[in-house]
This record gives structure tokens, C-alpha cells and sequence, in this order.
């Protein structure tokens, strides 16, 4: 036991010690990881995640972008929010699909600094960034049918898509993550301009689903490996992993050489790759 905890140690002394590392970067995006905030600065950042002021701070960091969790509106505006029911993290309740934007503009996040963080539009966020083209944006599509036909809602998300898109010229610029092959199938249909990533689906289903509705990649957690990761590569799918918490966790993805990368601690992650942005 004397001599286990000195090299326990030292273990953990060069865990922590990331900031000197080099990386060997080989993947599809011209050998470059593409650093996506989460939320923009992380669920447990001091501002709510999915707001203005966490996704522009993350912006402001480094980052390539920021993933979003995005809804649409019974108006066909896509509101940026994470949960099922308005009540669990804002003062205002219901499902945003139920109402129109006139009527969600104004609800506030409630936090514990007492601060008032509003629920925003895709629309809003891209109008208040300065040369937004620069950035990626990755939709995480929170679908909510209701009793709504789901043909008909589908329909309106991607109009909705599709009119944020070209309102401020963020062609394939924008990325879509959904298991949903309907919405696949759909924004396919009408020649939206987005990088498609299925997601949901093991890496072998994965490759099978992107190559056959001929996606752009795979969406997946980042514990998928390494030989994973070649796979999709050698099926020409590009790879979007999350949400790495850590700094050793940051460090043990960015090995496996996927494509984009969101995560929850982006301010080291901006650091490691400070050295090999990518051109965007």
C-alpha cells in the first residue's frame, strides 16, 4: 500500500496537468476539432444555459459556436429552450408549442441571483452577433407534437428552420441533431441548407441511417471510442460527440479525433485547441 498511493498520485498529477499538451489531430474537418459551447457556457455556468449572454459568452471564449436547444412556436418562430413545460425553468408555464411568440416574449428565467435572463428567439440571437456567419450553431430539435399531426408540425419546424436560415445567410452553417428521421426526410425534401447529424443510435445504426437518408454525420455521447470514430470517418460521416465535463474528459475526446466537439468546460477545451483552430 506504501508504494500504490505515491504512483496514485502521481497519476493524478499529470491527469490534471493538461495544459501542455499536443494533440494529433486527424479527422474530416481538414484535421481540426470544431469547439462547440453547450448551451454556450454549460448548465451549471452562472448565466442559464440557452441564453443570449451564455451562448455570446462562449462566443467571446473562442468557441467555434454553440449547441441550442430549439422549439417552434404555434407562429412558426423557432424559440431557443431545453424543457418539455415552460414552468420547470421560467416564470411562465406551458408548452411553447401551444403559444405564439407575442405571447412567450417576456417570460424569464428564474435563477437564484435574481437576474433576468428572457427566453429568446433563433431570430433574436443571430440578429445580436456580430458576423454570425463565422460561427456553427447546432440545433438539438426538441420536438413536442401535443396533439398537434405530426406531419403538419414537422412542416413547421422545418419552415421555420429554413426561414431563420436564409433571414441572416447562415447556410450550412447550422447543424440539426435528431433522431427523428421524418425531420430528416423533410428538411431533405424542402433543400434546406443545414448539416444533418442523426443521433440516438449506436454507431453501427448510425452509419447505416446517416448513409442511407444521405446525412452529414452522427450525433453521439462522448464515450463512443476511437475505432468508432474511424468507422464513421471511413463512411465519410463526419462525428459531433458530447458533453465532456472535465479536463481530463476534455483531453480523452479530443484523442478520439471527432469532427465538432461540444462541451462543458470550454474555456480549457479553447485552450488545448488554441493551436489548431479551425478556418471557418
Amino acid at each position: 500500500m506504501i508504494k500504490i498511493v505515491p504512483i496514485f498520485f502521481f497519476v493524478l498529477l499529470i491527469a490534471c496537468n493538461t495544459s501542455n499538451l499536443t494533440f494529433d489531430i486527424q479527422n474530416l474537418n481538414g484535421n481540426e476539432i470544431a469547439v462547440l459551447g453547450h448551451r454556450g457556457m454549460g448548465k451549471n455556468h452562472k448565466y442559464p444555459g440557452n441564453t443570449f449572454e451564455s451562448i455570446f459568452t462562449a462566443l467571446n471564449l473562442g468557441a467555434n459556436g454553440s449547441e441550442m436547444d430549439v422549439q417552434v412556436t404555434k407562429d412558426s418562430v423557432l424559440v431557443i429552450y431545453h424543457n418539455k413545460d415552460l414552468s420547470s425553468l421560467t416564470d411562465c408555464e406551458g408548452r411553447v408549442k401551444d403559444f405564439n411568440w407575442s405571447e412567450l416574449d417576456g417570460c424569464i428565467y428564474t435563477t437564484k441571483d435574481g437576474c433576468c435572463y428572457p427566453v429568446i428567439t433563433v431570430d433574436e440571437l443571430f440578429s445580436r452577433i456580430p458576423e454570425v456567419q463565422h460561427y456553427y450553431f447546432s440545433f438539438d430539435c426538441k420536438l413536442n407534437y401535443g396533439d398537434e399531426d405530426t406531419s403538419a408540425y414537422l412542416l413547421k419546424f422545418v419552415y421555420a428552420v429554413n426561414k431563420v436560415i436564409d433571414d441572416h445567410n447562415m447556410h450550412n452553417k447550422v447543424m440539426i441533431e435528431t433522431g427523428n428521421r421524418q425531420l430528416h426526410q423533410q428538411l431533405k425534401a424542402d433543400e434546406v441548407q443545414v448539416l444533418q447529424f442523426i443521433t440516438g443510435t449506436g454507431i453501427t445504426d448510425g452509419i447505416r441511417i446517416a448513409r442511407e437518408l444521405d446525412l452529414y454525420g452522427i450525433g453521439i455521447g462522448s464515450s463512443i471510442t476511437r475505432k468508432d470514430i474511424e468507422l464513421a470517418h471511413s463512411n465519410d460521416l463526419r462525428v459531433m460527440t458530447w458533453i465532456p465535463k472535465s479536463k481530463w474528459a476534455n483531453v480523452k475526446v479530443i484523442r478520439k479525433n471527432p469532427d465538432f466537439i461540444q462541451t462543458a468546460k470550454l474555456d480549457h477545451m479553447v485552450q488545448l485547441l488554441s493551436k489548431s483552430r479551425p478556418v471557418i
